[in-house]
């Protein structure tokens, strides 16, 4: 009998054992720390919660591979307030030790950009800015300015509209956009009658908007974030400013207030992934989604592909930059239909009309 117990107690132990082992083999991989630092609550909050579910997803598609290290995520919310994402980059440096950081829209993604040179992180933005790719470890994968706007300008010529009237949240990437934009739009043959910003924390438009009926644009483009955008376009409604409306992007906020008119936004990717994050998340997709779970996949590409130095666990995040810049050779395959990168790390995609018809973001050929 106590053979017996003694035998199976050994058959346990060697079981127990072999589980310990099969778990340490399971857990042997090195670890790197992919950053994000979002707005999950506050007015931006629609998209944050987007952006996080699209990394979650992007991460869990990856793993089905047969991946070198053990990819982490690390995400803070910011409230898109530049002082708390100060707070979230310095404590997922310090105690999270992360490798490379992923940040959304130009605010944010300026600050993180600096920070990240300073630091040696590499950086994934998400940001219709000429400044946030600036720097050895940054990166920023969305469409960018000059598309943007070369559609822009497309899209007047083709309804002949000459008088431009601009209304603009004052936010740092905005007034950098609205700054380029209007003497490019006079070089270009185009009358700008007003330039109009509003604070954030406006609410009473009436006045200002009566005084752009009084200057007759033939269009008026409307460059501002939820809540603002849904107060304008209602309040214009109301006071019969009855023009037609352009923006960049964010009419996907206010899509009862802009039903029929036309807006410039970035590729949202193959039809496929816009099926697959919807059907897996149950959320619409939204900006910025489609990069990040494509800028995500590029950063796992990279660091897979890049070569680890003599003594070394991972991949220093120097050489893991120089192969993300050779995307041409490094075997990424994008969900977008066409992408680019220039040499300073602007990864490009095409700028896409659409028009809200009957709720729904429709793309439009003119």
């Amino acid at each position: 009998m106590k053979k017996l117990l003694a035998g199976l107690c050994m058959a346990l132990s060697l079981t127990a054992c072999g589980d310990k082992k099969e778990a340490e083999k399971i857990n042997t991989k090195p670890v790197i720390k992919i950053g994000a630092t979002l707005p999950l609550t506050g007015n931006l909050a629609y998209y944050g919660k987007a952006l996080q579910q699209s990394l979650n997803l992007a991460l869990e598609d990856a793993n089905r591979n047969n991946l070198k290290y053990d990819y982490q995520l690390v995400i803070e919310d910011d409230k898109y307030d530049l002082k708390q994402a100060v707070v979230n980059l310095n404590r997922m440096k310090s105690i999270n030790d992360i490798n490379a950081v992923m940040s959304f829209w130009g605010n944010i993604g300026t600050l993180v950009s600096d920070w990240a040179d300073k630091n040696a992180v590499i950086h994934m933005g998400c940001a219709a800015s000429d400044k946030v790719g600036i720097g050895y470890y940054n990166f920023n994968h969305a469409t960018q300015p000059q598309s943007l706007l070369n559609r822009i300008l497309k899209y007047y010529r083709d309804n002949n509209f000459k008088r431009i009237g601009i209304a603009y949240l004052q936010a740092l990437e905005i007034q950098e956009f609205v700054d380029n934009f209007v003497p490019i739009l006079e070089e270009n043959g185009f009358e700008v009658v007003f330039v109009t910003s509003f604070n954030p924390q406006e609410r009473d438009l009436k006045m200002e908007i009566l005084k752009m009926k009084e200057a007759n644009p033939d269009v008026v483009e409307v460059l501002m974030n939820s809540p603002i955008i849904n107060i304008f376009g209602k309040t214009s409604k109301e006071l019969g400013f009855n023009v037609p409306m352009s923006s960049i992007n964010n009419m996907t906020d206010a899509l009862e207030e802009y039903e029929g008119q036309t807006f410039v936004t970035e590729d949202s990717g193959k039809a496929s992934f816009t099926e697959h994050f919807e059907s897996k998340t149950g959320t619409p997709q939204t900006a910025c989604v489609v990069n990040f779970y494509d800028g995500l996949n590029m950063l796992i590409n990279a660091y897979e592909k890049t070569a680890v130095r003599e003594g070394q666990k991972i991949p220093t995040n120097e050489d893991v930059a120089k192969t993300l810049l050779d995307i041409e050779h490094n075997g990424f395959v994008s969900v977008i239909n066409e992408i680019n990168m220039d040499d300073e790390g602007n990864i490009d995609s095409p700028a896409v009309l659409k028009r809200i018809i009957n709720g729904k973001p429709t793309t439009v050929e003119k």
